[in-house]
This record gives C-alpha cells, structure tokens and sequence, in this order.
C-alpha cells in the first residue's frame, strides 16, 4: 500500500473545471500504450488516430460530428493510463477482465455530468472491486466486489472525486494525473459507451 499518496495530491480535481463533463481514467499496468490500446480497440474499435506532429487544432478540424468520443494514452511509472473523453469502456464488462488479463492490473476511476461514478479494479482477468464513488464501506468487509480496501485509509469520501483518484494512486503506487494538462503519446477516436 502507497500510504505516501495523499487525497491532498489530488484537491486540484473539485475545482478543476476539465473534467465537469466527466472523467474516465484507466491505469493499466505496462509501459506499452500500443499494446493498451489494442485490448481497447478489440471491444471498442478506434476510428481514426492522430497523426505525429498534428496540431491541436488541425486534429480538432480533423475531425467530423460523430467523433467526440476520444482516447489519450500515456505512460507514467511504469503504467499506461487512458483517458477517454465521452466513453467509459474501461469500465464496461468485457474491458476490464481483458485488461487485467493481459497486464495484471487494470485500475479505472470514472464520474459523469450526472454525477455518477464507479471505481473498477481488476486483477488477473477478475473484477476484485467495484463500487460507486463515495459509498462508506465497513472496514470488516473486504471480500465482496464493494468491499473495503486498506487503501481507503484516511479517504474523505465526502470529496469522492479526490478521493477516487487518490485510492487509484495508492492502488498502482504512482501518481499519474495531475493539475496540469496531461501530455498523451496516443490519441485516436472510438465509439462513445
């Protein structure tokens, strides 16, 4: 357990306007983002990729109505992370067995405009937890896919967004998104889920 990591790392996120539409965060253990991005595409094919060197705004130009719905990919300390941008495949069935499967660890924090919000993580092909944001769990209970997880020390679910990323922190051992703009290595559409 990452105890280091503190809900403090991630004030930032009740403020922070970018992610008031929603947020569907993924870090998938392997620093390999094409690989990722694969299992990805097999249960929710990309439509186009952007090109290297393409500029926000000939990307944005680039694209036609029906392609809101977006990847970013990345890699921080040895984790892939994903961000999707009007999708929430990552924590979908089939999507997080297959990425647990393939690399071990999947570990997904996700909320909407509507303010509702799961926690997905996943180990060895199986969905160990997965539970709305902010729920109180009873410390006794660790065996259910809602059940307690020690990371969940010192976590002010009253601040679940906060909250949600820090436990996904501690969980993986690194901190992987921050205030500032994320800087992906990848960035395609898809279909929006």
């Amino acid at each position: 357990m990452t105890t280091e990591i503190s809900q403090d790392d991630f004030a930032w996120v009740e403020e922070d306007d970018r992610f008031d539409m929603g947020l569907c965060f993924t870090l998938v253990h392997s620093a390999d983002p094409e690989a990722v991005l694969e299992v990805f595409n097999a249960v929710n094919p990309r439509k186009v990729r952007r090109a290297a060197g393409m500029s926000d705004d000939e990307w944005m130009d680039s694209l036609g109505d029906d392609d809101l719905a977006q990847r970013f990919a990345g890699v921080a300390g040895g984790w892939v992370w994903v961000l999707e941008e009007f999708a929430i495949n990552a924590v979908l069935s089939p999507l997080p067995e297959r990425l647990s499967d393939a690399f071990g660890t999947s570990i997904t924090v996700q909320w909407d405009v509507n303010l509702l919000s799961t926690f997905v993580y996943a180990v060895d092909g199986a969905i160990e937890r997965h539970f709305e944001l902010g729920r109180v769990a009873d410390p006794s209970d660790r065996s259910v896919p809602e059940g307690y997880l020690d990371e969940e020390d010192e976590i002010d679910w009253e601040e679940w967004m906060s909250g949600g990323l820090c436990m996904q922190a501690r969980l993986a051992g690194v901190i992987a998104l921050t205030a500032d703009p994320i800087e992906p290595l990848i960035v395609e559409t898809c279909g929006g889920a």
